[in-house]
């Protein structure tokens, strides 16, 4: 077995094509050259990390890492997001698996990557924390908005007039009492270097649209059935700044969703939104990091300091 970890503007075409015959044979879906280019190459770096295990000159296991820029306490540091795993099912090996990650560290780290941040599954979150390869910072929550209630479960579509102008009363009381306090962050995204190829991967069709003296990012999309309005991010976060989004999306967007949602993590409440409780989220969405600097503050691995959400990472 060989382990080799090499950027992407270092891949051969041929091991571009193993790499997605991997994505395919693991995850049951097709996946172009093209895509696989779009997601590696669109951060400020212009390429990713990928630690690959090979066989017989046959790629069988893979780790990508995404780099950018983030901004602790205002120092500007390089950090790197873990996305893409996946091994050949006659290779999943623990050992064989650290040994990819490991080197993956060792490398980044030669190039001042400061820290490794991921969004485990329950499958795969367990594995990484009880090895050390990860350690858990916390969990994201779910925020929503079902203004169609029928679309989320069809049986109940007769309610769907009701839901609606439910809804459109709790945002007006929401909005009626949310604070334009801007929160800060210890730990968050440097936005310049970051949004500029941010929304230019995957299929590239994102809304970015100003309201006020703030910036809405957001993607409509079927998602598991439901239509679904999905508010990546929004530069400047408030109660007044969220509720303000919710409207829009509302005023502009109500005949082509049924459910507005946000995971994210936020310190305030008042958004427009209903943060569900822990037991009612259809999933969790683990945090993770690990840190390659000894040198970085122990606030890190509290998620309390941390501007996370979509925007952090590939799911949409």
């Amino acid at each position: 077995m060989e382990f080799q970890v090499k950027k992407t503007t270092e891949l051969s075409k041929e091991e571009i094509n193993q790499i997605n015959s991997l994505f395919k044979e693991v995850f049951d879906k097709e996946r172009s050259e093209e895509e696989f280019l779009n997601q590696s190459v669109q951060n400020p770096l212009g390429y990713s990390y990928h630690s690959l295990m090979i066989e017989d000159n046959k790629i069988v296991g893979l780790n990508s890492y995404v780099p950018s820029f983030y901004l602790v306490t205002g120092q500007k540091l390089l950090f790197a997001n873990s996305t893409d795993s996946m091994v050949s099912k006659h290779y999943r090996d623990f050992f064989n698996f650290k040994k990819m990650v490991d080197l993956a560290y060792k490398e980044m780290a030669k190039d001042d990557v400061k820290f490794v941040y991921g969004y485990p599954n329950d499958n795969s979150f367990p594995v990484l924390t009880k090895s050390k390869l990860m350690k858990d910072i916390g969990k994201m929550y779910t925020y929503c908005l079902p203004i169609h209630i029928g679309g989320v479960k069809p049986v109940m579509a007769f309610l769907n007039p009701l839901s609606e102008i439910g809804c459109r009363i709790f945002v007006f009381l929401c909005s009626v009492f949310a604070s334009s306090k801007v929160d800060n962050y210890f730990i968050e995204k440097q936005a310049d270097s970051y949004n500029i190829t941010r929304y230019q991967r995957g299929d590239g069709e994102y809304q970015i649209i100003n309201i006020d003296d703030f910036t809405l990012f957001y993607k409509i999309k079927n998602h598991e059935g439901v239509r679904t309005a999905f508010i990546i991010d929004i530069s400047k976060k408030s109660p007044e700044s969220f509720n303000k989004s919710v409207k829009y999306l509302i005023k502009k967007h109500k005949k082509e969703f049924d459910l507005i949602l946000y995971p994210g993590y936020l310190k305030f409440n008042n958004t427009g939104l209903i943060k569900l409780p822990k037991k009612f989220e259809p999933k969790n969405f683990n945090f993770t990091g690990k840190a390659l600097d000894k040198n970085l503050p122990n606030e890190i691995w509290d998620i309390n300091n941390w501007d996370t959400n979509l925007s952090n990472y590939d799911l949409i």
